[in-house]
């Protein structure tokens, strides 16, 4: 998809995951750090760069972690939330594109579903 992918998230990824879309939350202000999410076609992989991006964070979440998707979309932005099976506090990918938005909320569902055929039958 032509998406500039951090190496160290391809670090991380199985030999036979792929990225499916990277999404960076825009930042009205200037930063340095940058959080990003990668939905691959396994899981989606929080990133958090901190430390004037010398150390970074990884939260990853299978798609049969996740229970539900919404999405609240304003005019130009949206912010997906992500409700973890095991409960806690949502997960929250916050002001992106509209239509990467709409993508995103795609493969999460069709992910969400896929899990669910797969431990259900």
């Amino acid at each position: 998809m032509g998406q500039d992918i951090p190496s160290d998230v391809l670090s991380i990824m199985d030999p036979d995951e792929r990225v499916a879309l990277y999404l960076k939350q825009k930042k009205y202000h200037p930063a340095i750090n940058i959080e990003s999410v990668a939905i691959t076609n396994k899981r989606i992989i929080f990133r958090k760069p901190s430390a004037l991006t010398l150390k970074k964070s990884y939260t990853d979440y299978s798609f049969a972690d996740i229970l539900n998707v919404t999405m609240d979309k304003g005019p130009l932005r949206s912010t997906l939330k992500l409700t973890p099976r095991a409960g806690g506090d949502d997960l929250l990918i916050e002001d992106i594109p509209n239509d990467e938005a709409q993508q995103a909320f795609r493969m999460i569902r069709e992910g969400i579903d896929q899990a669910r055929t797969r431990f259900n039958v």
